[in-house]
């Protein structure tokens, strides 16, 4: 469709190649130079990378993940971007870091052996064998970073964990006067070579084992913190950005996973709601007749459309005729299944004699799952556009919003996912359903056939362009299905309460509903 600007405008919808050449157009000349780590979403939250040629601080305590940071930046680099890089360990043994590292599909040998990647240990071999005010130990260990990293062009320093050395000794004036002389020593050699670096520290109580020693000032270009706690079935991790000397970077604490492939951070998606993609003469039909004729053609492309109703009343085949009228019309589709197994949608599908499997085979449908257990908003966001971006999906189905909430999700923070959600669909012309379990089963008395609405629980009407309700009502000593397009936003629709049934095909729309 014509005057699809959106890829040049919004950073959260666009691929990593895009993302590159995206913050690149936005460095200054004679500014700050971004560095990209190449470690997913990581980037993302940096808004193109680390200060180049700067060290940025990471404080974490134990367990956070500041180690499999450090030395998947120094990876990242030499596997993808040809950037040799040095790790100085302060901590563990070269040989021990080796060891773990092994745990990751990632491919160290050919690197290590090439000299692309090379550990160094600065350890002392003794506790006691190191005089603060002696540089026997300090200046040799410069000049030998000097070298190698002259040796072999490196471009990225990591170095953990300098806490290490500096909770060794008392915290007398005299050693925090040595201690910050060495640290400055140390960030001053870095800055001359040119390196991008990563410096790693304790903390405890979320105070840097450097900020007592008053030292962060000489590594103050960068701050990032990691932080973990326990949730009901996993490890939760989180990392902030407290400053980034002249950059620009996304604020706010974000989720981030050690995965078997490394870490993978989730940050907040900007969306620009000024970009929008919704286009009122296009229409996405459902396939149901009744239906589609109700919405006049069907759901304007772009909008987001609730489907509220409780048990049984069929929001599911709802959303299986939306998507599987797409995939019948040549338009990918991605399913978010939050209450059934993959498995069991396709046999719902199948029960319709709907065989969505050879669009699964094909990639043009794309399943998202997630647990509802310690389920983290910004991940399943996204897997969503993960899943997008790889079949240039035109519809989703969430099934169901309220899975959320009843999962570990509050009001507000499902709120939010859907807010970011929305703004991205509009932004791509991506048409939405969203299913929700509302909480009346039955319509009122004769004449209050609605009820109440227990969407605005969540206050998701300000969210949605359109809503259809499904209900049941009571009459005749016999349970009535009915149907009614509630709402859609700046598109003429019917207002009729019309009655429905499910059967092998799906829905079947009947009649308007007299209220007999």
């Amino acid at each position: 469709m014509a005057g699809h600007t959106k890829k040049e405008i919004v950073p959260g919808n666009l691929k990593t190649s895009e993302l590159r050449r995206f913050w690149k157009s936005r460095t200054r000349e004679g500014g700050v130079q971004k560095h990209e780590t190449g470690i997913a979403g990581f980037d993302e939250m940096l808004e193109g990378g680390l200060p180049r040629g700067r060290v940025t601080l990471v404080s974490a305590g134990t367990g956070c993940g500041k180690t499999v940071l450090l030395n998947e930046f120094i990876y990242r680099g030499a596997s993808m971007l040809a950037e040799p890089g040095l790790f100085l360990t302060f901590e563990e043994r070269p040989e021990d870091i080796l060891r773990n590292l092994r745990n990751f599909l990632w491919d160290l040998d050919p690197l290590i052996e090439d000299r692309k990647i090379v550990f160094l240990d600065a350890a002392p071999l003794k506790e006691g064998e190191v005089t603060l005010g002696s540089a026997d130990w300090f200046e040799p260990m410069l000049a030998r970073i000097e070298y190698v990293a002259r040796d072999i062009g490196a471009k990225r320093l990591a170095v953990d964990n300098l806490g290490a050395i500096f909770l060794r000794y008392s915290t007398n004036e005299d050693d925090e006067r040595c201690l910050r002389d060495l640290l400055f020593k140390l960030s001053d050699r870095i800055k001359r070579l040119g390196l991008t670096t990563l410096l790693s520290t304790e903390s405890v109580d979320h105070v840097s084992s450097l900020s007592r020693y008053n030292a962060d000032e000489f590594v103050s270009e960068g701050i990032i913190e990691l932080s973990s706690h326990f949730g009901e079935g996993a490890e939760i991790r989180k990392m902030a950005v407290r400053k980034l000397r002249g950059c620009s970077f996304r604020s706010g604490r974000v989720r981030f996973d050690i995965t078997a492939g490394g870490i993978e951070v989730f940050p907040k998606i900007p969306i620009d709601a000024s970009v929008g993609d919704t286009d009122f003469d296009v229409r996405k039909a459902f396939g149901v007749a009744g239906l589609d004729a109700a919405l006049h053609g069907g759901i304007p492309e772009g909008h987001i459309v609730l489907i509220a109703g409780n048990t049984g009343t069929g929001k599911t085949t709802l959303g299986l005729h939306f998507l599987h009228q797409g995939l019948r019309t040549g338009e990918a589709g991605v399913w978010v299944t939050l209450e059934e197994p993959v498995k069991v949608v396709l046999k719902t599908a199948q029960a319709h004699d709907w065989d969505l499997q050879p669009h699964v085979d094909s990639g043009a449908l794309r399943f998202v799952t997630a647990p509802l257990i310690d389920v983290a908003p910004d991940r399943l966001l996204y897997r969503i556009i993960d899943a997008v971006n790889t079949n240039d999906a035109k519809r989703i189905v969430v099934d169901s919003v309220s899975s959320l909430e009843s999962a570990s999700m509050g009001k507000e923070s499902v709120r939010e996912l859907m807010v970011q959600l929305a703004g991205f669909a509009k932004t791509q012309g991506i048409t939405v359903i969203l299913n929700y379990l509302s909480g009346d089963a039955f319509g009122a008395e004769k004449g209050q056939l609605l009820g109440s609405q227990t969407t605005n629980a969540m206050r998701l009407s300000s969210i949605v362009d359109g809503v259809v309700l499904l209900r049941y009502v009571e009459r005749g000593q016999a349970v009535r299905k009915l149907l009614n397009v509630l709402k859609l936003r700046g598109s003429e629709h019917d207002r009729d309460i019309l009655t429905f049934e499910i059967d092998g095909s799906g829905f079947v729309v009947g009649e308007r509903f007299s209220g007999d």
